[in-house]
């Protein structure tokens, strides 16, 4: 049956979720539907989770995180309900909803469930904010194509088979990167209109210095911001007003480069190059090379 087809919510099953509340989203969840999760992690106001289960009404009591939710299996119809606005579509494979924390929710699918889940506190927000005092409010999506979002929740998923997931400033780099594309994409409205005050010449000869002298070490927003002593979220956005790409595409666009020049007049390994422009392997270092060059590291060697 199409769930535009099923009958109206329980109320006295909504009104209970509205009184009830918990800090974790995965804790409504019974246990026998996750798949996996990062539960147990050093990760800190970040987690991520599998959940499949046959297609059943869903009655959600608010959390304290916001929730990101993306379709993992095929699409399928779906209501929502997110505090008091109701929405009824197609959930694309891949698309990504956001359940906002503090919100109680409701869920009816005409397939079974098969989605991704990432939690994020709202601190995440206010520290790369820098409003670490206010409380910042963000807008329901109900169900949007996010490639960004769909790649760091497969990127958090992944690392549970492998040792980047035991170190904490691993997952924290993803939670900054998370917090501001949320801040970006899916802030509550303001009443007033904020302009994005550029970089000074100073902060972005600091910050291009840092890059160009630390190529071999990770760089996340956070540090690259502490540079010019602006918040993770104001930084990001004055560095892409400044420069027009985002510091990610910035640190890789010089990456890049070094990679290209120490191909081309050095006779140092692809695993030594690799290294020296901060890729944790030889493979990796290719594929991103290939992408962006549009011709592998052996290859360009090769013809040259």
């Amino acid at each position: 049956m199409a769930v535009t087809d099923m009958a109206q919510l329980d109320d006295r099953r909504w009104r209970s979720a509205e009184r009830a509340f918990q800090d974790e989203p995965l804790e409504a969840v019974p246990p026998e539907q996750v798949q996996c999760s990062s539960q147990g992690l050093p990760w800190h106001g970040i987690s991520v989770w599998h959940q499949r289960t046959d297609a059943q009404d869903l009655y959600i009591p608010p959390a304290g995180k916001h929730c990101v939710i993306v379709r993992r299996g095929p699409t399928t119809g779906l209501i929502q309900k997110h505090g008091g606005e109701m929405h009824s579509s197609r959930w694309k494979t891949g698309e990504a909803l956001l359940l906002p924390a503090h919100t109680p929710s409701f869920w009816r699918t005409e397939l079974p469930r098969d989605n991704l889940h990432l939690d994020i506190s709202p601190q995440w927000l206010q520290k790369v904010s820098g409003q670490e005092n206010s409380t910042i409010a963000l807008r329901s999506s109900f169900g949007r194509h996010d490639p960004l979002l769909f790649q760091l929740v497969q990127v958090l998923l992944q690392a549970l088979d492998n040792n980047s997931a035991l170190n904490p400033a691993f997952a924290d780099g993803i939670a900054t990167s998370v917090a501001i594309h949320l801040l970006e994409h899916y802030r509550a409205p303001s009443n007033g209109t904020v302009n994005t005050a550029l970089l000074s010449a100073k902060q972005l000869k600091r910050v291009q210095s840092l890059v160009l002298e630390n190529m071999e070490q990770p760089l996340s927003i956070a540090v690259l911001a502490a540079e010019a002593r602006l918040s993770a979220y104001h930084f990001a956005r004055s560095f892409k007003a400044t420069c027009g790409l985002t510091p990610h595409q910035f640190v890789l666009q010089q990456r890049m480069k070094r990679a290209r020049k120490l191909l081309l007049e050095s006779s140092d390994s692809i695993a030594e190059i690799a290294m020296r422009v901060g890729f944790g392997s030889a493979p990796h270092f290719s594929q991103t090379f290939g992408k962006y060059w549009g011709i592998t590291p052996s290859k360009l060697r090769q013809q040259h």
